[in-house]
């Protein structure tokens, strides 16, 4: 027995691959298609994996941008009991005959030295 040449082997191997007869020189064509069926699962799996990133991806978005509204409502909604609050307080007061009123501008701060 010799030695195999493995130089010769794996060109053979690497040209039988490039033109498409490996399957062939293995003897493989009688299982052809469990390959075809084997590639078939490979993808549908790689898809559907795709498929379930996507959707996690977009219910994350979803999630945050539902925070996001729900943060603004409630300050939209604090903003709104404030005014009622202040205008009927205000309304009171003119009713009671009071000089006072709503402040026109912001409050100033006194700093402290």
């Amino acid at each position: 027995m010799g030695i195999p040449n493995i130089g010769a082997t794996l060109r053979n191997s690497f040209r039988a691959i490039r033109n498409g007869e490996f399957l062939l020189r293995v003897r493989a064509d009688k299982y052809y298609m469990h390959i075809m069926y084997l590639f078939l699962l490979m993808w549908l799996t790689i898809m559907l994996s795709l498929q379930v990133d996507k959707t996690l991806t977009q219910a994350g978005n979803n999630k945050a941008a539902i925070e996001e509204l729900r943060t603004h409502h409630a300050e939209k909604e604090a903003a709104l009991v404030k005014l009622r609050s202040a205008s009927a307080t205000e309304a009171r007061l003119k009713r009671m005959g009071s000089q006072a009123a709503l402040p026109k501008e912001p409050a100033s701060v006194i700093k402290k030295k």
